[in-house]
């Protein structure tokens, strides 16, 4: 009897939960999402690349980009656009929050798409081209990147059954225009406030999904967030201006305190890797020819102030270079690749700080009485490297500077005398 009491008991509560939970059923479609926000760079083209390959191969339906872009890259844009022209699978583009703008090279994105979404209180437009490195072109060049990207926009928007007259003023004119008037102009295809809204409407219209179409209703489409990989954040990382331009100050810094200070290895290595990841950060960002000699420029007047003592006015003239470097780093045309005041102002301090300090250490250890070279002279040294009349010995443990009064043919490693110490200088003989 009791058996069956709890038979019946658990035949109810299954009962009720069937009728409770029997419309909730899970989704039959999935719909890969993808944000983008910020400029169009490498590491954005790496995205959407790594993005559409997972929706391919993983069966979802569509391609959903939530853009957000003041522009960037054209050659990464036209990447971008190959990609998604090749997609068998349709690929949304909804420029999204609201205050999200799709600019330049983001105008070219949308017109791509096969169903371009935006949020109320969004914008689109100003997509003229500029120059990159600081470089003045003629007209006829100019013209023909114009023509170049007229061409390019006025094709995929005519493809897409768009207005393909107003997406030319936004090449021409650097028109825009918010959310509103794009959709009565057919420059997008909808309006969304929310994303249930962009997917019922997105459902009663259909996607064309490997040539068949597919409708919906919003509740059977579930939202996967697609999440970068590690490469990409490197990239990312990378391609950052401000990033960019650390990079190439510390690998500079670098470099400088291993040749002031040869044997110390640690600034040299690190130095290098810093070097290295800058100037490709640079090669690959709009950046002015101009600021990068000014910074470099910068450090060799601290290298002639250290070496040839001017009283600060070489140090100050080093300070004049990196300010003004840092400013015309990158074009001006691309505000969006700019390095705010508030970047430049503190890295321009801590390097007078440092200069400072060097030149004091520097001088204290030219005027100070010599105690520490007390016991030198008639001292034996190793030869760490020669040529000539001078190189460099190691005494006690230290990497000196090296000369000798006539031409000597000496090898790493070899033993050698040290005659007279001149300030930093040691003065050495054959043993």
């Amino acid at each position: 009897m009791k058996i069956f009491k709890i038979c019946f008991l658990a035949s109810l509560i299954l009962l009720a939960f069937n009728l409770v939970f029997a419309d909730r059923e899970p989704a039959s479609h999935q719909i890969l999402k993808v944000d983008i926000d910020g400029p169009i760079t490498p590491a954005t083209e790496e995205l959407l690349q790594d993005s559409l390959s997972r929706a391919h191969d993983e069966d979802f339906i569509a391609l959903m980009i939530r853009l957000d872009t003041p522009g960037g890259l054209v050659e990464s844009m036209r990447n971008m656009i190959k990609d998604m022209l090749a997609s068998e699978l349709p690929v949304i583009v909804w420029v999204d929050p609201p205050g999200a703008r799709a600019t330049s090279a983001g105008v070219f994105l949308v017109a791509a798409s096969d169903h371009a979404v935006m949020s109320p209180q969004t914008t689109i437009g100003s997509a003229s081209p500029v120059t990159m490195g600081g470089e003045e072109q003629d007209e006829t060049m100019q013209q023909k990147i114009i023509n170049e990207m007229l061409s390019l926009v006025r094709t995929v928007a005519k493809d897409k059954g768009r207005n393909a007259e107003w997406y030319e003023k936004a090449v021409t004119e650097a028109a825009n225009i918010d959310a509103e008037e794009a959709l009565q102009l057919r420059v997008i295809d909808h309006i969304a406030t929310s994303l249930d809204d962009l997917l019922s409407q997105l459902g009663k219209k259909g996607l064309l999904v490997y040539g068949e179409e597919v409708t919906f209703e919003s509740d059977e489409v579930s939202i996967v967030q697609f999440e970068p990989g590690f490469k990409y954040k490197v990239l990312s990382w990378l391609l950052h201006p401000q990033i960019a331009y650390i990079l190439f100050l510390a690998g500079m810094a670098g470099l400088f305190f291993e040749l002031s200070n040869p044997g110390a290895i640690f600034p040299g290595v690190i130095g290098s890797m810093c070097l290295i990841m800058g100037l490709y950060s640079l090669a690959v960002l709009p950046t002015n020819i101009a600021g990068i000699l000014l910074l470099i420029l910068g450090f060799i007047f601290i290298i002639l102030e250290i070496n040839f003592p001017t009283f600060g006015l070489l140090t100050m003239a080093a300070l004049a270079s990196f300010f003004f470097g840092s400013l015309f780093l990158f074009d001006a045309e691309h505000p969006y690749f700019q390095i705010p005041t508030m970047t430049i102002i503190p890295v321009i301090l801590i390097l007078t700080v440092v200069l400072l300090a060097l030149a004091y250490l520097i001088g204290k250890s030219q005027m100070a009485p010599r105690t520490h070279q007390i016991g030198l002279p008639d001292t034996t040294a190793k030869v760490v490297s020669w040529s000539g009349r001078q190189g460099q010995v190691k005494v006690r443990g230290e990497i000196w500077r090296a000369q000798s009064e006539e031409m000597l043919s000496l090898q790493p490693g070899q033993d050698v005398q040290v005659d007279k110490v001149e300030g930093l200088t040691i003065h050495i003989k054959p043993v």
